[in-house]
């Protein structure tokens, strides 16, 4: 009995001292020679004040200046990442840059969502010339500035919107009719006293919103100043016209001009010097030297005015003198 236990006794010593320590090739065990102090960092970059991922960020870790792109729904991964203090930054056109730091673990993931205040963005923009004939004092020349602008956090994130050209700023109002920001600029507010200044320059639509974020838009151009607009020949006032509604007929002589356009018919009822439209007609090709009333407006009897307009392709427009007449 006694022999038996001796000889289990020196084959586990035996066993023991051959097998010796098992290989440590495990990068995750700090024992290993492949045993490196690393981590990993993920993450998510949205907009700021939603959920809504932002694909294509550019993700930059600064010190060894490695990047990765955001996914469709704004996913990125760092796969390994050395142990210690990482600053990163998140770039994306149209969005303000967001600086972070992070702490990295060995063997550990950090996972972070960041978030992105994105800078206002135009969509559309123009500016239309306008020429209204009258016989006191001059012709009056102003444009018409609109601008659709939108904000990636929303339009509730949007500040300011203002028209640029040269030095020169002219503040938009926000309108509920059109969901446009507008204005318009006189003659009178143009440093040279013309609108024609504005012809050839480089245009701008600035935004900014609440966080300061500024964006502007595309440099846009005046199309034309259309001069010469079509002249009212009947109805008017040097023929004391006094017609009827059933034989009224509207004749002019058309402008001298070589760019496509069309008229527009406006005529406004006066009562007491406060004018009221009553009819209009628009798009009226430019081969017409005359054109009848149908009827389908709210011409009566009674004292009006009518002018004609000379509109361009783009929208510009020149309107003639108002040319009165009278309903029986």
């Amino acid at each position: 009995m006694g022999r038996t236990v001796f000889v289990i006794s020196f084959c586990a010593w035996f066993l023991t001292g051959c097998v010796g320590e098992a290989p440590r090739d495990n990068p995750s065990d700090p024992l290993s020679p492949s045993f490196k102090e690393e981590g990993s960092l993920s993450g998510r970059v949205i907009v700021e004040n939603q959920s809504t991922g932002i694909a294509g960020v550019t993700v930059t870790e600064l010190s060894d200046s490695i990047s990765v792109l955001t996914d469709s729904a704004g996913y990125f991964s760092f796969g390994t990442l050395s142990e210690g203090s990482h600053q990163f930054v998140c770039t994306k056109s149209n969005f303000t840059n967001d600086t972070f730091t992070v702490t990295i673990a060995s063997g550990k993931n950090v996972n972070v969502v960041r978030q992105l205040n994105g800078a206002p963005v135009v969509l559309m923009q123009s500016i239309l010339t306008r020429k209204i004939d009258q016989y006191f004092p001059s012709p009056q020349y102003f444009v018409d500035i609109s601008a659709a602008v939108t904000d990636p956090n929303g339009v509730a994130d949007l500040d300011s919107v203002w028209f640029k050209v040269d030095t020169l700023k002219y503040p938009l109002s926000y309108s509920v009719d059109s969901k446009t920001f507008i204005t318009t600029i006189y003659k009178y507010d143009i440093p040279t006293n013309t609108i024609q200044w504005l012809v050839g320059k480089p245009l701008t639509i600035v935004s900014k919103d609440v966080h300061g974020a500024v964006s502007t838009g595309d440099p846009f151009y005046i199309t034309r100043v259309i001069e010469n607009e079509a002249t009212p020949i009947s109805p008017a006032p040097a023929n004391s016209d006094t017609v009827s509604v059933d034989s009224l007929t509207f004749t002019w002589s058309p402008p001298n001009v070589t760019f496509n356009y069309s008229y527009t018919i406006t005529v406004y009822r006066v009562d007491g010097g406060t004018k009221t439209l009553a009819w209009t007609y628009e798009n009226l090709d430019s081969y017409y030297e005359e054109l009848r009333y149908s009827g389908n407006g709210s011409i009566v009897a009674g004292n009006h005015v009518w002018t004609i307009s000379v509109v361009d392709e783009f929208g510009n427009y020149a309107r003639s003198k108002e040319s009165s007449f009278v309903v029986k």
